[in-house]
């Protein structure tokens, strides 16, 4: 072998690297560009998933609020029937099926008679000057329901209202 060949032979070899190399890059710049798209489609279907899932959840409490609705008038309705009312009887066992559904789907009604006031889950339609805890509430006008751990409706409930007039006159 002579130089000449020696030189292309090194020419040669130093070519073959360069695309190596080349090649090399662009295989790791088409990984990284996969493994870009991959968390992209992921992300997407994550976000999707969780559009999806509140908007079941919106649709749920929408079709949910209208079957409280029903149960409030149902629940007013028997304020008015006597006991021994065949259509009283009727109101009362479509209220208790209603309140069956409801539980079924997931939603609880909210403690609030004697509960301290959480503006959270209760609204004060009332302030009461009666005798007793801070801030409690004394009594409910409409009942309040959770969903899934998320409010579904608040419900309205007269408060106790705090004595100041006790803390100035102590002051």
């Amino acid at each position: 072998m002579d130089e000449k060949d020696i030189s292309q032979d090194t020419e040669q070899r130093g070519d073959l690297q360069e695309q190596l190399a080349a090649a090399r890059k662009e295989a790791a710049e088409n990984r990284d560009k996969y493994l870009r798209a991959l968390a992209e489609s992921e992300n997407m279907r994550k976000r999707l998933e969780r559009l999806c899932e509140e908007r079941m959840w919106q649709e749920k409490k929408r079709l949910l609020t209208h079957f409280i609705e029903l149960g409030d008038q149902l629940e007013e309705a028997l304020k008015y029937a006597d006991a021994d009312d065949p259509l009283g009887t009727g109101i009362r066992l479509t209220y208790q099926q209603l309140q069956n559904i409801l539980a079924k789907e997931g939603a609880e009604i909210l403690p609030t008679v004697g509960q301290i006031f959480d503006p959270n889950v209760h609204e004060a339609v009332e302030l009461t000057d009666s005798a007793g805890k801070e801030n409690e509430v004394t009594f409910e006008y409409r009942k309040g329901y959770m969903l899934d751990g998320r409010l579904l409706r608040p419900a309205r409930v007269q408060v106790r209202k705090t004595n100041n007039k006790k803390e100035e006159t102590n002051a």
